[in-house]
C-alpha cells in the first residue's frame, strides 16, 4: 500500500512539474489600451478593405489530429480565423468567411464564395503536418506558381512576405529552410498545379501554415486560446503592414476600340508612396513591350504612362497585362484589360 501511495505521489509530482508551453505575448498586449492603439493605428489603412478568410478543413474533413490528440486542425484553423476577423473588423476592414463554424465547405465553394464576395484579398488559414517527424515545426506562407510561369503574379508573393514576417515574429519561430524568407510556392507541393484555392482565386491570395500540429510542443501551444490569438495577431499585422506599404492602382485612359495596328496607350498609376519607374512591365498577348517604347510622366500624386507596342497588332481582340511596383517594393494587383483593333472604314 505504501508503494502504491509513493507511485501516486511521484506521478502527481512529475505531472505537475512538466514544462508548460512557452510563448511570448506581443509587446502591444501589455495593456488593453496599447493593443487598441495598434488596431486604431492600422485602421487608417485597413478601413474599407474587403478581406476573405478561409479556415481550412472542417465538417466532414476532421482527419488532421494533433500528435497527442489535443487538437483537431480544423478547429484551430477556425479559432485563428475568428480571432483574425475580430482584429480586422475592429480596424475597419470588411471580412467575409468561408465558414464560421464546424461545417463542410468544398474547395470549389470556398473559391466561389470569395469571388462572389468581391473581396480584395483571400487568406486561407491552416496548420501543417510532417507525419513520422515529431521534431519539425516552422511557419510558412504560400503563394501560387513561380516567377516566369504565366500563372505567377508578384503581388501574391508580396502579400505572403508581409504575413510570413509578422507571423513568424509573433510566434517566435523560423520559416522553412526550403525558402530564404519562409514564403513558398505551391508548386513545391503540386508542381505546375499548386493549391486549388490559390490556383482558382480571382484576387490576390495566400495560404498560411501557422505551425505544426505533429510536433508535440507546438500542439500543446495550439490548444491554448491565447496562443491562437497570437497567431491571428501576427497575420493581422502582416496584412496591415502590407496595405500600409501601398498597392499601385492602374487605370487605362485611352480607348479600348482602336484602328491603328500600333496604337498609343495611356495609363494612370496612383500610389501615395510613389512608383518605381524602373519596374514597369507591360505585355500585350503575353509579348513584352520593350522599355524604350514606354514613357512615364510625373503628375502630382500619380504617374502617367504612355507606350506604343514595338510590334504590329492584327485585327481582333487583344489582352493588355500591366504590372508596376511602388517605391516600397509592392506590385500592383493583377491588371488585365481586353482591347479591340479594327480596320478603319474604307480600308
Amino acid at each position: 500500500m505504501k508503494k502504491l501511495s509513493y507511485l501516486l505521489i511521484l506521478t502527481i509530482f512529475v505531472w505537475g512539474c512538466a514544462p508548460k508551453p512557452y510563448y511570448v505575448k506581443p509587446n502591444e498586449w501589455k495593456t488593453p489600451d496599447k493593443k487598441d492603439s495598434v488596431i486604431n493605428f492600422y485602421s487608417k489603412f485597413l478601413k474599407g478593405w474587403k478581406i476573405f478568410l478561409d479556415p481550412g478543413h472542417g465538417g466532414q474533413d476532421r482527419k488532421n489530429i494533433g500528435i497527442k490528440k489535443r487538437v483537431v486542425e480544423a478547429d484551430v484553423n477556425l479559432k485563428v480565423a475568428l480571432y483574425l476577423r475580430d482584429y480586422l473588423t475592429r480596424a475597419g476592414a470588411i471580412v467575409f468567411m468561408s465558414r464560421d463554424k464546424d461545417t463542410t465547405v468544398s474547395l470549389a465553394d470556398r473559391v466561389k464564395m470569395a469571388t462572389e464576395s468581391g473581396a480584395d484579398i483571400f487568406i486561407s488559414i491552416h496548420h501543417n503536418a510532417m507525419p513520422g517527424d515529431e521534431n519539425t515545426y516552422y511557419a510558412s506562407t504560400w503563394y501560387h506558381a513561380v516567377e516566369g510561369d504565366p500563372k505567377f503574379h508578384p503581388c501574391n508573393r508580396d502579400l505572403a512576405r508581409y504575413i510570413q514576417r509578422d507571423l513568424a515574429y509573433a510566434l517566435r519561430i523560423s520559416g522553412s529552410l526550403a525558402s530564404f524568407d519562409g514564403t513558398m510556392s505551391d508548386y513545391f507541393v503540386y508542381p505546375k498545379q499548386g493549391f486549388y484555392v490559390l490556383r482558382n482565386a480571382t484576387m490576390p491570395a495566400v495560404l498560411v501554415e501557422c505551425t505544426f500540429f505533429t510536433n508535440e510542443y507546438e500542439e500543446r501551444k495550439l490548444s491554448i486560446d491565447e496562443f491562437n490569438q497570437i497567431e491571428a495577431w501576427g497575420i493581422f499585422k502582416g496584412i496591415a503592414k502590407y496595405i500600409q506599404a501601398g498597392i499601385p492602382k492602374i487605370e487605362i485612359l485611352s480607348d479600348t476600340i482602336l484602328t491603328s495596328e500600333r496604337p498609343t496607350f495611356i495609363l494612370k498609376v496612383s500610389d501615395r508612396t510613389g512608383i518605381d519607374r524602373q519596374n514597369i512591365q507591360i505585355k500585350i498577348d503575353s509579348i513584352s513591350v520593350e522599355k524604350s517604347f514606354i514613357t512615364s510622366i510625373d503628375a502630382n500624386s500619380y504617374l502617367i504612362i504612355l507606350f506604343t507596342p514595338n510590334f504590329n497588332l492584327s485585327e481582333g481582340i487583344h489582352t493588355l497585362d500591366v504590372v508596376v511596383r511602388n517605391k516600397n517594393g509592392n506590385s500592383s494587383f493583377p491588371f488585365k484589360r481586353n482591347f479591340y483593333i479594327r480596320k478603319q472604314i474604307g480600308d
